[in-house]
């Protein structure tokens, strides 16, 4: 009969103290999975910040902290991972009284991409091991991982190209503010060049020099559309990676760049456009752009993108800078119709080594064919 009594009394026990247990053990409880506050680029290592907060007496033998991120996401040591259309991360803990807890994880970022945290699953046991608990906390966080580096000797080639066709094109102007010199008064300078004082000084007529400034812009247009049903993911990285190293090269050489595309932004669904500018805001702008470019959206055809640049008004004196495999006739002749109406042009052809070239030549275009690693 006492046995009895002291396995009844051992249940009741149990039971309250799971009862008690499960009531407390969430409360004041945070957990907080974050990502490095600079974005990271393809091909790198990044760090993911894990932060649990127990802010009461109570003590937590047990806590198992899981989520889940992009598979293109990848932890370093693998452990407590599991990856299937998602990468599933579970570490488990001891969390003292009023006790935090600060962890670092190291993952390598394979692949271009914005990517999004958004919950933490939290799960412990009863302090007797036999009561399972659940929380989830929103936690949301996103991360950007920006196209890789282009090799600097394969780029020279193509810079140069556009170098060329904007030297060529410039729309030279005096700046007033500029001044550079002194010379003797010639039969053809106008009168509001003179410089009286001077002129008075030396007994005879002088006018004022300054320097030009260039209303010069580039507008890179990059082509992401598979015209068959097969997908050339590589070859579009790589010009999404092109299209990212000429315009920050070219901001960085003080011209005013910007980019057009027929690829679709991932959050928006609507195709990427960065008007021309320069500055810092400018880079980063286009480096977050190209980053959310979804290659699994439909991209429209670049001779929409092409005919809404002809009929834009004040488009001022560009250069046009086409990367593209695809080498149709109709986007062609569009891209051959924009020039025309005023401005120069680099084709870029990203093509794999055993793909034809089709180009033809052009009296205002330059045509360059930039190979693709299969």
């Amino acid at each position: 009969m006492i046995i009895i009594v002291v396995l009844i009394g051992a249940f009741v026990m149990n039971a309250v103290l799971v009862k008690i247990y499960g009531h407390l053990w969430e409360k004041h409880l945070d957990a907080r999975v974050e990502f490095q506050k600079e974005p990271s680029l393809e091909g790198r290592d990044a760090i993911l910040t894990e932060t649990i907060y127990n802010r009461k007496w109570l003590f937590l033998p047990v806590l198992q902290v899981g989520f889940q991120m992009h598979r293109n996401l990848r932890f370093a040591d693998g452990e407590n991972t599991s990856v299937s259309d998602q990468c599933y991360k579970r570490d488990i803990f001891s969390v003292g009284s009023y006790q935090k807890i600060t962890r670092s994880i190291s993952f390598y970022c394979s692949r271009r991409g914005y990517y999004e945290l958004s919950q933490v699953e939290l799960v412990t046991r009863s302090p007797l091991m036999n009561g399972k608990f659940y929380k989830t906390l929103e936690s949301p966080d996103h991360f950007y991982v920006y196209p890789r580096m282009v090799d600097e000797t394969r780029l020279e080639i193509p810079f140069q190209k556009i170098m060329g066709s904007v030297l060529s094109r410039k729309n030279l102007y005096e700046d007033p503010f500029e001044f550079r010199g002194i010379r003797e008064y010639q039969p053809t300078d106008p009168m509001h060049k003179i410089n009286w004082k001077v002129s008075a000084r030396t007994d005879q007529w002088m006018v004022n020099l300054y320097d030009s400034t260039s209303a010069q812009e580039v507008v890179v247009l990059l082509d992401v559309e598979d015209e068959t049903i097969w997908k050339f993911d590589a070859i579009h990285e790589e010009g999404i990676r092109l299209a990212a190293a000429l315009v920050s090269r070219l901001l960085q050489n003080g011209i005013p760049a910007g980019i057009r595309t027929n690829g679709r932004d991932l959050k928006t669904k609507t195709c990427f456009s960065l008007e021309p500018g320069t500055g810092p805001q400018q880079v980063r702008a286009l480096y977050e752009g190209l980053t959310r470019l979804d290659l699994d959206q439909k991209a429209e055809h670049m001779e929409v993108i092409l005919d809404r640049l002809r009929e834009e008004a004040n488009r001022g004196n560009r250069t046009y800078v086409m990367i593209s495999k695809n080498q149709r006739e109709s986007c062609y002749d569009g891209f051959c119709r924009l020039l025309n109406e005023g401005g120069t042009g680099v084709w870029i052809a990203t093509l794999y080594e055993d793909m034809e070239w089709k180009l033809p030549d052009s009296r205002n275009m330059t045509a360059l064919r930039w190979e693709v690693a299969k």
